[in-house]
């Protein structure tokens, strides 16, 4: 290691040295403060010479590195031998081979031209001519990336500056490491990367698509920088100025290089190449691979991804870092709009970070971002991009020089000092690059900035764009001097919105309830306890497989089941095998979950079949009972005319248990409640406050008691949210556009339709959370100093029903109230603040508003407005929560007032002292990342499986992240007031669950996923008013939504597909359970 780090230091020593003679190397000059900008360029003799030498001696030194040194073993001796065997064999049959390969096809075309020289001057393989021949391409892509250098740093300095830059490339230990003694083929796909990049900087998008297609032939490692040929994209196509036939060209053509990539792989077998592809980004399946990052640090080298730090496997870690990391590198991007050096610094931003956070790094991952901070300090020299690139290249001639020469696989220790240091070098570069992009890249460029770029040619659209940022400036300035505000007209409905609102909610609506649950059920009931004992006659000595029973609303009855041929001689009791509470087998049978067939199999020979209550059965409500044989046929007793009841619905059997024919989840406690208040039984669940039951036995009324029936009412109040919503976005955004965007969000949110379609309590407290949302933001735009005072309160009176049918609907409701507690009296502030801003000048006006009337009316208006709140947000809510207790039955004949009270002691001691676990729950700061949906349910049907899972659409819920981190930004930073809307009534629902201790689930982030997509749209309506153009970028990311809504809607809605379908596409991580695939 001593060597390594002399080197290391000498290295970094004349790179600093090399970066401060550019200084007096530059052609362009800017002119002086005070005096007429023009720019010249400096005079200075040519030296065309000092490159041509610089190159030679370069290609001379990596010749005798590459002769001296026989490279990686493995690497080296793979490379050479793929060179023999595709030759050799034929690209057709090279990947067929039993042969170990990990290499794409791009690489084995340039392997196989290095095998056909070797083949045709009889180079001997294992020969030291071999080698240099086998590291001859990356020798190539060494000096042509090097020319590309030259030639953009050619542009601002002379050539004798632009040759130092590019001796600083061509000697970097790390580059000469990497491919010459090392002998990889980084600098292969990196070339093709950074050639891709400087025709994006061109603006020459198409010839970028192929050079893009030819790096991802070459290496898989090019995905990575798909992100920056995306905003090339988004800029070209969609920003500066979209045209449709622009757009069709750049498309068709984009999907010509896609054609590229599969006809090139042809030869060598599709099916086979694509494999290197899938294969190779799913091998190494470890937290590192000798990359010294962040996992390093920890001593996680090597350690297996599936392990789990705070609850969340490491490979999840990786993922949810690389959505950071790209979401952090978009918004640097567009934040560096006119700065022409920010898609190399971007491309090595996203894979510096992917380096140090991702998972199943190499030691060699981060080379990329090496040449790219060279060539970005090319198109923009700032020191502090110099130092990046020192201290980057550095550390990663560490890393693969440790690896290289020091690294011994069979005595590796994970924690070993060197590597830890390394790896912490490696977190402290990257926080230096962190400062770097937020002071060098963030923000727009002066005019002299602009001049001084390699081109200039953003010059004009730069002082545009700064005369853009002044006029937005100034408008906020004029808006922010309104002290005393008038009452803001709500916008109207225009026929356009009641179009749109109705279409989506009707294709919303047919989407529900397809496939929503039977219309019928069993219904017609036997009790054991009342009627007494089943006795059944089969008539003969029968094979009974399988007994099938349909409970009606008493939860797991108890049963004795006893068999016999000739019922004279006694009886055989069928032993279950149940094991209780203390670990003794039981032989009585539980019949299962309430509404719902539950199965046994008994498997007996017998004539007579006798099922009898057990000592501690009390009341039981059997609806239906089916036998089976060994071949799945009914088996119907010739006494069934004495237990009718049990007997007259056998059509509703379809041959097993599903969720279109029972109920699954928590459905057994809701469903039943419902069925209960209807026949004025006994309430079982007793946890929750009952509205929403009762709103679930309005459908079984209608309906009957049947999967349909239970879960009508919940459908249809999720039907009923997407015109809310729509009415909220359009009185928010005032524009149709955005209206439909965010509306669309959020009916197509994976959460809404799954939680709306099973008959639990959350869709009715989550819908009327979002009624009081939106009455309060309707008063929120009213003022009494200038509207009447018996107008204000229609919406805030509607607003504290809604927020009372909350709370009678689920406790949760409550948590509401605090952020509408938080608006009310900040709006309440607000008219005080008029008040003393009028009581300064009584005789004037502002937004014709007398000051003598908010003075003499001020004290009089507040404090009605709060006498109203008290019967409006105490009273009412108290009152409709009571009269909520009506229909339940607690089992007493205690008075409506005492029935309340003992069921909320009964709630809250249920809540306080929860200790249960569930392998499907999971925590609050997991949900907006979606770590754990929650399994619902699970069916077969022979090789395929049905799955409901309820979590969000990736495109809603994880864009809802960045999307609050922004409301909080423009709260902050431009005091907007419907961003405090949003993230208080986002927060107001999800804040409380940080001090919830109990198990808790994603579904309880349910009443926060309208707020994300308001604010995911509201982030959307902001971009648009900055740059109009992208609109056509945000309708196709609202498609993409949809698009994915399609793509899950087997595992939302519990239609059966193959599980393979499901494990490929759709399981995006290891911790989503989506189907049963064991």
């Amino acid at each position: 290691m001593t060597a390594i780090t002399v080197i290391a230091i000498l290295a970094a020593a004349a790179t600093i040295y090399g970066f401060v003679a550019m200084d007096s190397c530059e052609r362009v000059k800017v002119a002086p403060k005070g005096k007429k900008k023009k720019y010249q360029v400096q005079e200075v003799p040519e030296t065309g010479i000092l490159f041509m030498v610089i190159m030679a001696v370069a290609l001379i030194v990596r010749y005798i590195a590459a002769a001296k040194y026989f490279g990686n073993e493995t690497d080296m001796n793979c490379f050479i031998a793929w060179g023999d065997m595709v030759f050799k064999d034929g690209i057709g049959n090279f990947y067929s081979s039993d042969s170990f390969t990990d290499y794409p096809p791009g690489y084995m075309y340039i392997l196989y031209m290095v095998g056909a020289i070797r083949h045709v001057l009889g180079v001997a393989w294992n020969s030291t001519l071999s080698v240099m021949l086998t590291k001859t391409p990356a020798i190539i892509a060494d000096l042509a990336t090097a020319y590309l250098l030259f030639r953009i740093a050619g542009k601002r300095w002379t050539q004798k500056g632009a040759g130092i830059l590019t001796a600083i490339y061509l000697f970097a230990p790390a580059v000469l490491l990497d491919g010459a003694i090392w002998g990889q083929t980084d600098a292969v796909f990196t070339f093709f990367v950074v050639l891709m990049i400087y025709l994006v900087t061109e603006r020459k998008l198409i010839p970028s698509y192929f050079v893009f297609a030819v790096a991802v032939l070459v290496k898989p490692q090019s995905l990575i920088f798909t992100p920056v040929l995306i905003y090339g994209i988004i800029d070209q196509v969609f920003l500066d100025g979209f045209d449709w036939k622009n757009f069709w060209k750049n498309l068709g053509l984009g999907l010509a290089a896609i054609a590229m990539i599969a006809l090139l792989m042809l030869p060598f077998g599709f099916k086979d190449a694509l494999s290197q592809y899938t294969e190779t980004l799913a091998s190494y399946k470890f937290a590192s691979v000798n990359a010294y990052n962040i996992w390093t640090l920890f001593g996680q080298n090597w350690a297996e991804q599936t392990k789990h730090f705070m609850g969340i496997t490491y490979q999840t870690w990786g993922t949810i870092f690389i959505i950071l990391i790209v979401a952090a590198a978009t918004w640097l991007h567009f934040r560096a709009k006119n700065n022409p050096a920010r898609y190399y610094f971007v491309g090595a931003f996203i894979v510096t970070g992917m380096f140090l956070l991702s998972v199943r790094m190499h030691e060699r991952y981060v080379y990329p971002a090496i040449i790219m901070l060279l060539f970005a300090f090319a198109m923009r020299p700032k020191r502090e991009v110099a130092y990046l690139f020192t201290g980057l290249s550095g550390m990663a001639f560490f890393n693969m020089a440790h690896v290289e020469f020091v690294y011994d696989l069979n005595n590796f220790n994970a924690k070993e000092p060197v590597t830890l240091a390394i790896a912490a070098g490696m977190v402290i570069v990257f926080g230096y690059m962190v400062y770097v992009a937020l002071t060098c890249f963030n923000g727009y460029l002066s005019e002299g900035e602009i001049a001084r770029t390699s081109t200039g040619r953003t010059a004009q659209a730069g002082r545009k764009n700064t005369r853009a940022n002044n006029a937005r400036n100034n408008v906020s300035k004029k808006e922010s001097e309104g002290k005393i505000a008038r009452s803001v007209t709500l916008s109207k409905m225009t026929k356009v919105d009641w179009i749109a609102m109705a279409v989506i909610t009707l294709i919303y609506a047919v989407v529900a309830f397809a496939r929503l649950g039977n219309m019928s059920a069993p219904e017609t009931a036997y009790s054991a306890v009342k009627e007494g004992a089943i006795v059944l006659d089969f008539g003969e000595t029968t094979n009974i497989s399988q007994l099938w029973d349909y409970l009606g609303y008493e939860n797991n009855p108890h049963y004795n089941i006893e068999y016999s041929n000739n019922k004279d001689s006694g009886y055989t009791t069928f032993s279950t095998g149940v094991t209780d509470d203390n670990g003794n087998t039981q032989s009585y049978w539980d019949a299962g979950s309430v509404f719902c067939w539950n199965s046994l199999t008994l498997n007996v020979q017998a004539r007579y079949v006798k099922i009898s209550p057990t000592e501690d059965n009390y009341e039981d409500s059997l609806l239906e009972l089916v036998f089976l044989d060994s071949n799945g046929k009914k088996l119907e007793p010739v006494n069934r005319d004495e237990y009718k009841n049990l007997f007259d619905e056998q059509d509703e059997f379809e041959g097993r248990a599903s969720a279109m024919n029972g109920t699954y989840f928590d459905e057994i406690y809701h469903g039943r409640t419902a069925y209960e208040m209807i026949h004025k039984l006994y309430c079982y669940e007793n946890t929750h406050p009952p509205l929403g039951k009762i709103f679930i036995a309005c459908g079984v009324l209608m309906f009957g008691m049947n999967p349909f029936g239970w879960r009508f009412m919940g459908t249809l109040f999720g039907v009923f949210m997407v015109p809310i919503i729509y009415l909220f976005a359009k009185r928010f955004f005032n524009k149709e556009w955005i209206s439909i965007v965010t509306t669309l969000l959020f009916a197509f949110d994976f959460m809404h339709f799954v939680q709306t379609r099973i008959a639990t309590i959350d869709v009715f407290v989550t819908l009327f959370i979002m009624l009081s949302y939106y009455f309060m933001y309707c008063y929120l735009q009213k003022s009494f100093y200038d509207t009447k005072l018996q107008k204000t309160f229609i919406p805030l009176g509607l607003c504290g029903v809604a927020m009372g049918l909350s709370w009678a609907s689920k406790w949760t409701g409550i948590y509401s109230s605090v952020g509408l507690c938080i608006l009310f009296f900040l709006h309440m502030y607000r008219r005080y603040r008029e008040y003393v801003i009028a009581s300064k000048t009584p005789r004037g006006q502002t937004n014709g508003i007398s000051h003598a009337y908010i003075i003499d009316n001020f004290s009089s208006y507040f404090w009605k407005t709060i006498g109203f709140c008290c019967v409006f947000f105490v009273a009412v809510p108290a009152i409709i929560y009571i009269l909520s207790y009506i229909p339940f039955n607690d089992g007493t004949d205690h008075n409506l007032l005492t029935r309340v009270i003992n069921a909320q002691k009964t709630m809250f001691d249920y809540h306080s002292a929860l200790k249960a676990d569930h392998p499907y729950s999971s925590k609050w700061y997991e949900w907006p990342i979606m770590t754990r949906p929650i399994w619902y349910y699970s069916g077969t049907i022979g090789n395929l499986r049905e799955g409901i899972s309820a979590f969000g659409n990736p495109l809603v819920w994880w864009a809802g992240i960045p999307a609050a981190f922004y409301m909080l930004y423009l709260l902050w930073k431009e005091k907007d007031r419907k961003a405090g809307f949003l993230l208080i009534g986002y927060l107001s629902q999800y804040a409380p669950w940080f001090l919830v201790s109990r198990v808790v689930f994603i579904y309880h982030y349910f009443p926060s996923v309208p707020f994300v997509a308001a604010m995911v749209g509201y982030s959307f309506f902001k971009l648009a008013q900055w740059k109009p153009k992208i609109k056509p970028a945000i309708y196709v990311y609202v498609a993409c939504a949809i698009g994915l809504f399609i793509l899950f809607y087997p595992v939302l809605s519990g239609l059966a597909i193959d599980p393979a379908f499901a494990t490929k596409y759709l399981k995006w991580f290891d911790s989503w359970v989506l189907l049963q695939t064991w």
